[in-house]
């Protein structure tokens, strides 16, 4: 709610009123114990004047750091706001901590107190160690018109004159408008000298002895770097490991077909054949049914604004489609012949992509109901897409907290989720046996010789006719058509060709636009109609810590 009420009052706010906070802070005290581990604990009061009602003030605390080019995270933990409500929002590279109820306004003179603990903010030059904390951030919006601070060390660091500095100004200025004294015993206060306008901060840097707090070891550098990267190579050797035993195939020798395996039609053997659904698998339905006497295609001139147009189609239906036919023929069976038993091809533009959606999604749950796979391979391909995404969001996470390698072998292996959803599909016993013949029939219509053609039509004159729907299901449509020139002076009994007297063309034309016409066929049919969018050294603020506020 409190998030609610911020983001609406920045974008009611006209702009000049951005950096009217309506507060200012009228002194900033800052404590801060730092224990022999390197844990900082921290504690901030601001007294501040409202000059308007507001329900509270707002901290921001970076939380990422450049040092010597390189990003370097601290982490904030425990944080207290005592007597006021409190909300925390972990952003990008910073913390944002929301002071204050929603419910109500405050104004006048209000002090707030904010309490946190800090680990891995130190530098570790070779001949020192550093401490370098902004203790006032050049992100405030507001003026302060006094600072006080102190520095407690569990362990007495023994400091001389030269072992700690305070910086004061805007961002990258290295004025000394603050007191800074080391009163003994671990103990380093100060105050400002002057007020301090918006945007003007404290830094306070310390040099310590070299071993003042245990550095961390190059394991733990390394580990800090890299560590996370055992969780991209793990999922790497899990996917592997997954693939040998569930989703490789056992070898099998291709060996030459002269037709297609019984019981599949060419829609499920392109389907089968490249494990995925392509709608040149349900178009090779139309020559599929006209080689049955269930319809014909006849090849028409269109006129258009009184002049013949190129080719089409027009689709006569002779016989219903049988009964027992899977889901996905009736689906496009019917639809093609949904308002009488003769439509053109250009009245299915933009009307049949939902019939052809549909179709695929039938095709596909025909072939997996046919145990061409195994179950456990294919419960695990379903899975895949969802590690896929999962892998990717966690590599961009990983970039988020400087992770940058063990990111990109996530987004690899979010990457390898996805190509491997085919090969993690593992055919049975069966499916070995019906992907062998149709792998050797497809090798056969790539590689068919003529005399071997002619002896089959000497065999079964039927042959060309056939075959012809599984070589368009294989995208091999137009090769086929050419092996068989020479053998046919008529192209086939249910095509009706344009070009002749009587409507009925030669081999040749036929040989030369059938193929075309059906991607023609396959463009209409999965055509939708377009849709309409829119577009349209040292200095202030150089340490940890740091950030800055305002109102809400």
């Amino acid at each position: 709610m409190a998030r609610f009420f911020f983001l609406i009052g920045c974008l009611l706010a006209p702009a000049g009123w951005l950096h009217a906070e309506y507060f200012t802070i009228r002194h900033y005290a800052i404590q801060m114990d730092v224990s022999a581990s390197g844990v900082f604990s921290v504690e901030e009061t601001l007294d501040v004047e409202f000059s308007q009602e507001r329900h509270g003030i707002y901290r921001t605390i970076p939380t990422a750091y450049r040092v010597d080019g390189k990003k370097v995270r601290i982490r904030i933990s425990d944080v207290e706001t005592p007597r006021w409500p409190m909300e925390r929002e972990w952003e990008l590279d910073r913390l944002l901590i929301r002071i204050g109820d929603p419910d109500r306004y405050v104004s006048g003179r209000q002090q707030y107190v904010i309490r946190y603990k800090v680990r891995k903010a130190w530098l570790f030059p070779e001949e020192h160690t550093e401490f370098y904390w902004n203790l006032v951030g050049n992100d405030w919006e507001v003026p302060i018109d006094s600072i006080s601070f102190t520095i407690r060390f569990e362990k007495d660091p023994g400091l001389q004159e030269g072992d700690f500095r305070v910086f004061t100004g805007y961002r990258g200025d290295q004025g000394s408008d603050a007191t800074i004294a080391y009163t003994g015993e671990g103990q380093i206060s100060g105050a400002s000298t002057r007020p301090f306008y918006s945007q003007e901060g404290l830094t306070v840097a310390v040099r310590l002895p070299v071993d003042y707090i245990p550095r961390p070891s190059e394991t733990q550098l390394f580990l800090a770097k890299y560590g996370l990267l055992a969780i991209p190579v793990a999922l790497l050797a899990f996917i592997l490991i997954l693939w040998e035993r569930i989703g490789r195939d056992d070898p099998t020798i291709t060996m030459a077909e002269y037709y297609p395996p019984e019981g599949i039609s060419p829609s499920e053997a392109g389907a089968f054949l490249d494990d995925k659904v392509d709608n040149r698998d349900l178009i090779a339905l139309i020559p599929y049914w006209a080689s049955e006497g269930l319809l014909e295609i006849h090849e028409v001139k269109e006129k258009v604004l009184f002049v013949f147009s190129d080719s089409s189609f027009e689709f006569v239906k002779l016989k219903g489609l049988p009964a027992g036919r899977p889901a996905y023929e009736e689906i496009i069976f019917e639809g093609l012949f949904r308002d009488g038993d003769r439509v053109r091809l250009s009245d299915l533009k933009d009307k049949f992509y939902n019939t052809m959606n549909s179709a695929r999604t039938k095709l596909s749950k025909t072939v997996k109901e046919k145990a061409y796979y195994t179950s456990q391979s294919l419960r695990f391909k379903a899975w895949f897409p969802v590690f896929g995404a999962l892998s990717l969001a966690a590599g961009v996470g990983c970039v988020f907290i400087s992770q940058i390698f063990a990111g990109m072998g996530m987004a690899v292996v979010g990457a390898l989720f996805f190509i491997m959803q085919r090969p993690m599909l593992r055919r049975t016993k069966l499916g070995s046996q019906v992907y062998q013949k149709l792998r050797g029939f497809r090798e056969f219509v790539d590689r068919a010789d003529r005399p071997r053609l002619e002896r089959l039509l000497q065999e079964d004159a039927g042959y060309f006719e056939k075959t012809l729907p599984y070589a368009i299901a294989f995208g091999m449509a137009k090769a086929w058509s050419k092996k068989f020139d020479g053998m046919f002076t008529e192209p086939p009994s249910w095509y009706y060709g344009a070009s002749m007297h009587g409507g009925v063309s030669d081999f040749g034309h036929f040989s030369e636009n059938f193929s075309s016409g059906m991607k023609e066929v396959q463009s209409v049919f999965t055509s939708s109609p377009s849709s309409s969018g829119s577009g349209g050294g040292g200095s202030s603020g150089g340490g940890f810590g740091g950030g800055g506020g305002g109102s809400w």
